[in-house]
């Protein structure tokens, strides 16, 4: 999306998405990472439903889509609500899961 298309309701940002208004999230804000410099003019929404709620989340970038065994955190990650799981990519790399539930 544009970044003008956000607009504020209640102070929150949302988005119209064929005529339905959607609120949005920035995973950099949930993940408490550092506002880049600069805002790009174009941002990628990640549109997440549950039910009949639907929330957009603003990413950075989109690599692609891939299935994937999901393995639970045990212990090691208790107190963060925000990730399912992990999983190991096929380069060997791990990559936590979000719970997306969580979001919306």
């Amino acid at each position: 999306i544009q970044k003008e298309e956000i607009s504020l309701v209640q102070s929150k940002e949302v988005i119209n998405l064929r005529g339905r208004v959607i609120p949005i999230l920035r995973l950099q804000e949930l993940l408490d990472i550092p506002e880049s410099e600069e805002e790009p003019e174009n941002l990628i929404v990640v549109i997440m439903q549950k039910g009949d709620q639907q929330v957009g989340l603003i990413i950075d970038n989109l690599i692609g889509q891939q299935e994937t065994v999901i393995k639970s955190l045990g212990r090691h990650i208790t107190n963060d609500k925000l990730f399912s799981g992990a999983t190991i990519l096929g380069d060997g790399e791990v990559a936590l899961i979000l719970d997306t539930n969580t979001l919306i």
